[in-house]
């Protein structure tokens, strides 16, 4: 069965810590709770009624870009990125909700290990839906190629060597021939894969037809949001477009990993999350939207770095691997 919102939160460790440590309250009248663009300090979870989600084009035209109900929640983009938020929050007439403040959730995973797995799981879970749903109707708007930060480096810039160096001791190398499909939308999909050199096509099919809703390539990782989804089938099919070379990782061992190191799946779930949340962003601006969040973008020079480190350890893997 595919997770809904409701078992994402509802069901985790994440939601009773912030039951018992967030602000509860109740809307009265329309309510803005995020501005886009606008620093937001404040995660907000949606107990009962809607809520809209909404940004804006370069036009000026606004865009709902979902309706939300239980068990949604709002403002993890900007906690995982530290950066301005792309939509608009607009609670409803009758909405109940939870406040929980980035200072107070970062303290106390800072001391538990388990409620930090636990939310950044969380996150990552319910950023999957939210592509989902937005790879559904972001296509109805012309788009332009994005060249965003190489995904990997996201990834790895929240790993360390002693992670990466387990990840090469544990996957296996994979070539890939141009044409061959590596993954078909709606079959489970038992590896999770990075792709160390070529490119692929990412095709979802968006009412019976097959749509390109972009490419992966050189330092991307696939198979992620099937490994959220708890009957881990493919989201989207996935088909060479050249020659690719690929180091493919058991889901199954990974998951053992995971529960036997914590430190490990916070980590790993933060990766996945802040990945998701950037390949979210990336979507809308390529689509003219979140205009106003992105006039207001400074460069965070403090990143450079990251991805600099980030960037050692994967070369080391391609090293690695294409050795084999």
């Amino acid at each position: 069965m595919a997770p809904t919102p409701e078992s994402i939160l509802f069901d985790s460790l994440f939601f009773r810590w912030a039951s018992s440590n967030g602000d509860t309250f109740s809307v009265e009248s329309v309510q803005n709770l995020i501005e886009e663009g606008v620093a937001t300090p404040n995660i907000y979870l949606l107990l009962e009624n809607v809520g809209e989600v909404r940004t804006a084009r370069e036009n000026g035209e606004l865009v709902t870009l979902a309706e939300i109900g239980p068990g949604q929640f709002v403002g993890e983009m900007s906690l995982l990125e530290d950066r301005l938020p792309v939509a608009t929050v607009v609670a409803m007439p009758g909405s109940r909700w939870i406040r929980v403040s980035y200072s107070l959730l970062q303290e106390a995973m800072r001391s538990d290990k388990a409620l930090a797995a636990s939310a950044y799981q969380v996150f990552a879970c319910k950023l999957a839906l939210q592509l989902n749903r937005q790879n559904a109707f972001i296509h109805r708007w012309p788009g332009v190629e994005v060249e965003p930060l190489r995904k990997v480096l996201l990834v790895f810039g929240e790993w360390n060597e002693l992670d990466v160096a387990w990840l090469a001791g544990t996957g296996e190398r994979l070539d890939v021939e141009p044409g061959q499909t590596l993954i078909q939308e709606g079959e489970p999909v038992d590896q999770l894969f990075v792709v160390l050199d070529g490119e692929a096509d990412v095709v979802v099919s968006i009412e019976g037809t097959p749509t390109s809703v972009g490419s992966s390539r050189r330092g991307e990782m696939l198979g992620e949001m099937s490994f959220l989804g708890d009957d881990g089938a493919a989201t989207a099919s996935v088909k060479a477009t050249e020659a690719m070379l690929l180091l493919a990782i058991s889901k199954e061992r990974i998951r053992h990993h995971l529960e036997a190191d914590l430190a490990f799946a916070e980590r790993f779930y933060r990766s996945l999350a802040v990945l998701l949340s950037h390949r979210s962003r990336d979507q809308l601006i390529s689509r003219g939207m979140a205009a106003q969040a992105m006039a207001l973008e400074e460069l965070d020079l403090s990143t450079l770095s990251h991805v600099t480190t980030a960037g050692r350890r994967f070369e080391w893997l391609c090293e690695e691997v294409a050795q084999r």
